[in-house]
């Protein structure tokens, strides 16, 4: 029961991240699973030190999903930084 305890926790987190980092997080969890399958394929040709295509296109993947978790928290970041008021009073 630990496992769905951490599955719950994860989840109520997620669920707290803005919509921008949310989709990115989706996209990261598509990517490593199409990164453990290209990894694990044995048709494919794995040399020592070499990559296939597909394991270069699981990466790109993950680090798109990546790139969409920062700017969605970046995106949020600054929608609250902004003062809620329709105009910006100035000093004199």
């Amino acid at each position: 029961m630990p496992a769905i305890a951490a599955i719950r926790s994860v989840s109520k987190m997620a669920h707290q991240l803005p919509i921008g980092s949310q989709i990115g997080l989706a996209v990261m969890v598509l990517g490593i699973a199409a990164d453990l399958v290209a990894h694990l394929d044995p048709a494919l040709d794995h040399h020592h030190g070499g990559v296939t295509g597909p394991e270069l296109s699981a990466h790109l993947v993950v680090f798109v999903g990546m790139a969409l978790v920062l700017i969605g928290v970046v995106i949020d970041g600054v929608r609250s930084g902004r003062p809620s008021g329709g105009s910006v009073t100035q000093g004199r």
